[in-house]
């Protein structure tokens, strides 16, 4: 039988912690390797955006491949891969290589040109996913700040009150807060 790395991510350490995603994602793991007489011996956890590039059990992950310790890797889903085009490029390297990937929840055949088409194709929806979440984002932090609320957390010396409604200043720590700036303002 043939052994396989496993790998399982979340977008942060909160999901990781609360969510049912990642037992989910190993489950579906485990289940495709029994269906097709895989062994997974070793498994990669991160709880980091795939969005951005430099993620460091994905990084190790990728070195394991090239130094062919284990035949390929088991991941759920396209997007929990890569969500950026370059991680997904040093995948296809790695497959075009003969290193084995296999999704556990997309029956695509890596080795053909269709298949690797439609995972080319998923892989670019991803990292749009994360594009149009980012201009989302932006847009309503802007409309926030055009209806004159601090889109983020409360800063020191304030209070949140709820969505929709302003900051409100804290009565504990407010007139420190506006003490010290006058101190450093004034030397």
């Amino acid at each position: 039988m043939k052994t396989y790395a496993g790998y399982i991510r979340v977008s942060t350490a909160k999901q990781g912690e609360k969510g049912v995603s990642l037992q989910e994602q190993r489950s579906a793991i485990e289940g495709y390797a029994v269906r097709n007489n895989l062994a997974v011996s070793e498994w990669f956890e991160e709880r980091e955006t795939a969005a951005k590039r430099g993620r460091p059990v994905f990084n190790q992950m990728l070195a394991m491949l090239r130094r062919r310790k284990v035949e390929g890797v088991v991941i759920h889903k396209i997007d929990r891969s890569a969500r950026n085009l370059k991680d997904w490029a040093d995948l296809g390297d790695l497959i075009d290589s003969g290193v084995e990937v296999h999704f556990a929840g997309d029956s695509l055949d890596l080795h053909t040109r269709g298949g690797r088409l439609s995972a080319d194709i998923q892989a670019v929806v991803a990292a749009d996913f994360i594009r149009n979440l980012r201009e989302e984002t932006r847009k309503g932090m802007y409309g926030r700040l055009k209806q004159g609320l601090y889109p983020l957390a409360a800063p020191l010396g304030y209070l949140d009150r709820g969505k929709g409604n302003p900051k409100e200043i804290d009565p504990a720590r407010g007139r420190l807060v506006r003490y010290l700036f006058e101190r450093y303002a004034t030397g």
